[in-house]
């Protein structure tokens, strides 16, 4: 750390948010983040700023008593910053957009040969036979144009273009030449931004439908090392067909398997011709593990399946080998209303808790949240808060569109078109809001880490992305707030000054 003065006056930085943990105080910076709990020595020490104080530098630099590491430690993370502006203040607001893609998400199929009845893209359809022309694609069970039906009050889809997209005959599924096109093309886009580590995420509808065309990334992309950057795999799938041989390519090319699966007494995940598909979901996660391939569960919590969500999933993953559930809580904003914010809150910290108790860690958009606010800056080095669909994701569809997400309904452009892709002004328009909220949010306490709710459902009731659907705002605020309330001293950076443990570090 550099000093540029010999004293300089110090204030508490008006951006602190507090939070009492009994004896102790939890203390982040709610732009910035680097959550930290200070012992009651260690918090009278910071209000000591409220007013400017004068800090010599010589005893920052130079003394090691616990008092100028606490203060040390306090400029660091900018709960103290000077009172006077400095030039290169790390509050002040930056005029650069980022325009960084990390994640490039393919969609390989879009059909499922599941039918669950909460599916956002408000899919309903029967399986298609094995003579039909999907076929040539791959084996199976692609569903044909003919039997689609969507729902428009259940779908997330908000535009024309969108629609068609789902509907197009020529976009059904990725042929594998085409999925390493794009995706040379997508890395092309990354680098030419100084980006030099990507996730590529296959995704659907059921993307194994589609099995050649990922096992044709896979081969031809291994971990980067013929394109001068990092690759890293993951996939969302229901699990339903997986084989050993497919389950030791994963493994091989360490891809992180996340399937879909809401609890062994759901009825809402029923396969196409509306048998259970709970055990060919589990014949699939048992051959993921046999190979000890990286499980996370993909739960949802929705107005579907809120009687089912329960401990019960906890359970399910931890015998599929499964260390985390990621829970998708429900995209409608009518679910928040219908509910009660504090309801949703217990039901999920209930499962939390009882996830932790057996080894297993729930996640989501909702806890990446308290996850980002743990690190100190960690957004401008990650490149979005909770949504990476804000700038930092492509997701392209076999026929080479590409939109912010599979979710969202605003056209970006076509991968074909390069970096000029990035020029346009639908992308500009998602780039702008990856580190600056609405007006809103202004003021707010995680503003800094929440990315609010789904764009996909912002766009489907207000028409456009640059809005707050607040009614989802009390549930962001109370789960982080209960994940800060729950920390022990040293699960996270522990400042204190009063009498602790001989071997505690500050």
């Amino acid at each position: 750390m550099e000093y540029v003065d010999i004293e300089t006056k110090y204030v508490v930085s008006k951006e602190l948010v507090e939070i009492p943990l009994g004896n102790r105080i939890a203390v982040y910076h709610r732009l910035l983040g680097g959550l930290t709990l200070l012992d009651a020595d260690s918090s009278e020490a910071l209000k000591a700023f409220t007013l400017p104080q004068t800090i010599q530098q010589e005893s920052l630099e130079e003394s090691d008593s616990r008092y100028h590491q606490l203060l040390r430690q306090l400029i660091l993370r900018q709960f103290l910053i000077p009172s006077t502006p400095q030039k290169h203040d790390a509050q002040a607001a930056s005029s650069f957009l980022n325009k960084q893609i990390h994640v490039i998400q393919l969609v390989m199929a879009n059909a499922c040969n599941f039918g669950c009845k909460y599916c956002f893209e408000g899919i309903q359809g029967k399986e298609m036979s094995a003579e039909s022309e999907m076929s040539k694609v791959d084996e199976s069970r692609i569903i044909a144009r003919d039997s689609i039906q969507i729902n428009l009050n259940d779908s997330m889809y908000a535009s024309t273009t969108r629609f068609e997209h789902q509907f197009d005959p020529k976009n059904r599924a990725m042929k594998p030449s085409d999925a390493i096109k794009y995706t040379e093309n997508a890395l092309d886009i990354a680098k030419s931004q100084g980006v030099n580590e990507v996730m590529i995420q296959f995704f659907g509808g059921e993307p194994m439908l589609n099995w050649k065309a990922i096992r044709a990334v896979l081969d031809r992309f291994n971990r980067g090392e013929n394109d001068e950057l990092i690759i890293n795999y993951s996939i969302v799938t229901n699990g339903s067909l997986f084989t050993d041989e497919i389950a030791q390519i994963f493994a091989k090319y360490e891809v992180a398997t996340c399937v879909s699966f809401d609890s062994p007494t759901s009825p809402n995940r029923p396969l196409k011709n509306g048998d259970d598909s709970t055990p060919t979901v589990v014949n699939g996660l048992q051959h993921l593990k046999k190979y000890n391939n990286r499980i996370a569960i993909n739960a949802a919590l929705t107005s579907s399946t809120w009687h089912e969500f329960d401990n019960s999933i906890v359970d399910f993953a931890k015998k599929a080998g499964a260390s985390e559930i990621g829970v998708i809580v429900d995209f409608d904003p009518t679910f928040y209303a219908n509910f009660g914010t504090e309801n949703i809150i217990n039901k999920l910290w209930s499962v939390i808790e009882y996830g932790r108790d057996h080894g297993v860690i729930l996640t989501g958009y909702w806890h990446q949240i308290f996850q980002v606010m743990l690190g100190l800056d960690v957004v401008s080095h990650r490149g979005f808060k909770n949504c990476s669909a804000k700038g930092a994701q492509l997701s392209i569809e076999p026929n080479g569109s590409v939109f912010s997400c599979k979710a969202g309904s605003t056209l970006l452009g076509k991968i074909s078109e390069g970096e000029g892709l990035l020029q346009s002004q639908n992308y500009i328009g998602h780039a702008e809001l990856r580190t600056n909220n609405p007006e809103y949010c202004r003021g707010c306490e995680i503003e800094g880490f929440c990315g609010g709710l789904c764009l996909g459902s912002l766009e489907k009731k207000f028409g456009e992305i640059n809005v707050v659907e607040d009614s989802v705002c009390d549930f962001y605020r109370g789960i982080t707030k209960k994940h800060i309330e729950a920390l022990q001293p040293f699960d996270v950076a522990t400042l204190d000054l009063g009498h602790v443990d001989e071997e505690a570090v500050v």
